[in-house]
């Protein structure tokens, strides 16, 4: 009877934000009448948006948000493949989730609304590799209007890392196995993005799974044609192929601090092929120092994340902090979060258990 009440549950969250086809029957919503560069219209997080009515959202909780006066509004954004999604918040209620398909979307944000004022926040829930999304527009309702948004949070924070703070795993099922209806990855309901909300700051996510400091989970690196941690944190587009690849200004985006979780897929060959600590150290000691050059002002949190439970990691991080020779490089002891036993991925009560531990250190550094 419980798994009956929690499936019926999830049904009824995820059906009113189900995409529908952009044909639809009349009286409903169909063709976009709004522009995604309508100055009532505002990006979230690193975006593409060299065309501005049509960017690109590659990295997770990326999206845009805005507000309207009416009964209703849809998205038309396009998919270039049929594994990507979205988290969607609707006055400021529970999140709901849309799965799209590869393709022309229609999402539907909202219907047979109360005619009054509502805000709508729309994240990509999945990662890069996944899947690369463009937002083409935004219908609304017959008589609605758009409403000015409020000023963005003073505060900002970004987090740079690989899975665990894209998200991945956060709602894996028992037994961590693929279900096309609730994908596994929740970027917004990660530790970061939690903080984020928690804190009352404008943040970003600048992460990509199975990457590392030196080399990725495989082994590769940029000489492999695989973009590791230093090289997408310059990136709007992270891709590993050369001509894909955007650049991102980081003059756009100076956040008060910057909180990095490094290390754990350069520890996945640790075994079969050991780490050179000493240059380990020196190549993280190098990151830094490039990390201070664009972001001159923010303070700098260095962790080794919840997964590695070898203390060479810890060490690591810690050695690099104290070698960058920069006051505002701090070191943020992790706790270890299991995941499940079917993979190690923290869940999203653990992510929960992060942000507790990451706050209160957060706060006090940055007297917030």
């Amino acid at each position: 009877m419980l798994l009956r009440r929690i499936g019926l549950s999830l049904a009824l969250l995820l059906a009113p934000c189900l995409y529908t086809n952009a044909q639809t029957p009349e009286g409903q919503l169909a063709a976009p009448q709004v522009p995604i560069n309508d100055p009532h219209l505002r990006l979230i997080g690193r975006t593409d948006d060299r065309d501005p009515a049509h960017p690109h959202l590659a990295y997770p909780a990326t999206g845009v948000e805005f507000r309207f006066k009416g009964t209703g509004a849809a998205l038309q954004l396009t998919a270039d493949t049929p594994n990507t999604a979205l988290t969607i918040v609707v006055d400021h209620k529970a999140p709901m989730l849309a799965i799209l398909k590869s393709g022309a979307n229609t999402v539907t944000l909202g219907e047979n609304l109360d005619d009054f004022p509502h805000t709508v926040e729309i994240y990509k829930r999945t990662e890069t590799w996944q899947g690369m999304l463009t937002l083409d527009g935004i219908t609304l309702s017959p008589g609605a209007t758009l409403l000015d948004l409020p000023p963005l949070p003073q505060r900002k924070l970004m987090f740079v890392g690989d899975s665990v703070t894209c998200g991945v795993g956060i709602d894996n099922n028992a037994q961590c196995t693929h279900d096309p209806a609730l994908p596994d990855i929740n970027a917004y309901e990660s530790y970061g993005m939690l903080l984020g909300r928690r804190l009352d700051a404008e943040t970003q996510l600048v992460c990509f799974g199975g990457r590392g400091l030196v080399r990725d989970y495989r082994g590769l690196a940029l000489a492999d044609n695989v973009v590791n941690i230093p090289d997408f944190l310059t990136l709007a587009i992270p891709v590993d192929k050369p001509e894909g690849r955007v650049p991102w200004d980081a003059a756009r985006f100076q956040p008060d601090a910057i909180f990095m979780s490094i290390g754990t897929n350069d520890m996945n060959l640790e075994k079969k092929k050991p780490l050179d600590e000493t240059a380990w150290v020196a190549a993280y000691v190098d990151f830094l120092h490039k990390v201070r050059g664009l972001y001159p002002h923010s303070l700098i949190f260095v962790t080794e994340g919840s997964i590695v439970t070898d203390p060479l990691l810890a060490r690591m991080v810690q050695r690099a902090a104290g070698q960058s020779l920069d006051s505002r490089v701090i070191y943020a002891p992790s706790q270890h979060y299991p995941g499940l036993p079917c993979n190690g991925h923290p869940t999203g009560i653990q992510h929960r258990h992060m942000a507790d531990d990451f706050e209160p250190i957060i706060r006090r550094t940055l007297n917030w």
